[in-house]
C-alpha cells in the first residue's frame, strides 16, 4: 500500500496523492451509483443522467475523504506533527505521519477530528437536501445531495470501529495510552482487539458469501482482511521506532562492505563476487574510493556475450539521492525510504563522500534480536 502513488495537487502546505488503486474503488463507486443504488431509489431518468449523477457522487465522496484527511493533518500540524502527505487508496484515505503523537490528548484529538468533518458534512449535505427538496429543485440534485449527506454518515461510523488504525482504533489507543501511560502496551493491546475484530469481519464475510451474497462477501473479507494487515504492521511499525529512537543510519552502516573495482569485466563480476556473496548490489571502487554501484538488475539489462569485455565502469550506476542516504538520516524514516524504493541496500554519505552502506537484512536482524531481547 501506498507505494505507487501519484501527486495530484498540494494545498494548505499537504501534498495529496492517489494510489493506484483509487482508480479501482472509483469505478466501483461511480458503477455501483449508476446502475444500482440511483436508479433503485430514483427510477425513470435515463441511462446518461444516472452516469453523470455517479460520476458528481463520485467526486463528491472523493472530496469528502480528503476533507476528512485534512482535518486529521490540521490537527496533527497544530500540536506539530509532521505530516508528509495524504494519499487516497482502495479503502479511502490516510494522513502519513513520520512520527506517533507525543500524548494520548494529541492522539484522541487527531484521531476524533475525522469523524466530527465527516458528520459535520452530513448535517450540510443533509440540510442541503432538505433545502433541495423544499424549493423543487431538480431530482438529479436532490439524491446527489441526499447520497453525500448518508455517505458522510457511514464515514463517521465506519471510522469510529474500534479497529485500529482507524480512528476509532487510535480514539481506543489514546484512552488505554491515558489509562496505563504506555504507549507500547495501548498500540499492542489495541491492535490485539483489532485482529479479533477483523477475523470476525472476515468471518461474516465467508458467511455471506456461502449464503449467495457474493460479491458482498468478497467486500467484507477484503475490509477484514485490510484491518487484520494494518493492526499487526502499525504494532510492528512502533516497535521499529521505539528500537530505533535517537539512531541515525551512521549507527549502522557497513564501513567496510564487499566492494568491486571499476576495471572487474562483467563476467569476473558474476563468478568472483555474485555467485560467492549473492547479494544484488555492490558498490564500486575507483582509485580506491567508492564512487557508485553496480545491480543484478543493470548486469541483466547486458547480454551474456559482452560480459567477458565490459567492465563494471560501464554500467554502474552514479551514487544519487534515490540510492544514497546521508548519514544523519534517522534510521525509521531510511527504512521508509529503502521500501518505499525497494532498495535494500543503499549507499551512505557523509560531507560529500560515500562512507559505507547500509542494508535493510541487518537493520530488521538487528530489531529482531532486540525485541527477542526485551521480551
Amino acid at each position: 500500500m501506498l507505494k505507487r502513488k501519484t501527486e495530484l495537487f498540494k494545498l494548505l502546505g499537504f501534498k495529496v496523492s492517489v494510489d493506484v488503486s483509487w482508480g479501482i474503488i472509483l469505478f466501483l463507486v461511480i458503477w455501483s451509483l449508476a446502475a444500482g443504488a440511483f436508479p433503485a431509489y430514483y427510477p425513470n431518468l435515463t441511462i446518461q443522467t444516472y452516469w453523470v449523477m455517479g460520476i458528481i457522487g463520485a467526486l463528491g465522496l472523493f472530496i469528502s475523504i480528503i476533507i476528512h484527511e485534512f482535518s486529521h493533518s490540521l490537527v496533527a500540524r497544530k500540536y506539530g506533527m509532521d505530516i508528509k502527505g495524504i494519499t487516497l487508496f482502495v479503502f479511502g484515505g490516510v494522513a502519513e505521519m513520520k512520527d506517533e503523537p507525543e500524548t494520548p490528548k494529541i492522539e484522541f484529538l487527531m484521531a476524533i477530528a475525522g469523524p466530527i468533518a465527516s458528520l459535520l458534512l452530513s448535517l450540510l449535505f443533509g440540510a442541503l437536501y432538505q433545502a433541495a427538496v423544499a424549493i423543487g429543485l431538480s431530482l438529479p440534485i436532490v439524491a446527489i445531495l441526499g447520497y453525500l449527506s448518508a455517505i458522510n454518515l457511514l464515514l463517521a461510523i465506519f471510522n469510529m470501529i474500534p479497529a485500529f488504525p482507524t480512528d476509532g482504533g487510535r480514539v481506543l489507543r489514546s484512552i488505554l495510552w491515558w489509562i496505563k501511560g504506555d504507549i507500547r502496551w495501548a498500540t499492542r493491546t489495541a491492535s490485539r482487539i483489532s485482529v479479533i475484530f477483523a477475523m470476525f469481519i472476515i468471518f461474516i464475510g465467508f458467511m455471506n458469501m456461502i449464503q449467495g451474497n457474493v460479491i458482498g462477501g468478497i467486500w467484507w473479507v477484503l475490509i477484514g482482511s485490510f484491518l487484520f494487515s494494518a493492526a499487526n504492521s502499525s504494532y510492528q511499525s512502533l516497535l521499529i521506532k521505539q528500537s530505533f529512537a535517537g539512531k541515525s543510519v551512521k549507527d549502522y552502516i557497513n564501513p567496510n562492505p564487499v566492494t568491486v573495482p571499476s576495471h572487474t569485466t562483467l563476467q569476473e563480476f558474476v563468478d568472483g563476487y555474485l555467485y560467492r556473496y549473492h547479494y544484488k548490489m555492490f558498490p564500486v571502487t575507483q582509485e580506491g574510493r567508492i564512487s557508485g554501484l553496480i545491480t543484478l538488475n543493470a548486469l541483466k539489462a547486458v547480454p551474456q556475450e559482452k560480459w567477458p569485455t565490459m567492465q563494471v565502469s560501464e554500467i554502474m550506476q552514479k551514487a544519487t539521492k534515490e540510492n544514497t542516504l546521508p548519514a544523519t538520516m534517522n534510521v525509521h524514516e531510511a527504512m521508509l525510504a529503502m521500501n518505499e524504493s525497494g532498495i535494500s541496500r543503499m549507499l551512505v554519505e557523509a560531507h560529500g563522500k560515500i562512507i559505507g552502506i547500509i542494508t535493510l537484512k541487518d537493520l530488521l536482524e538487528f530489531f529482531t534480536l532486540k525485541v527477542e531481547l526485551e521480551a
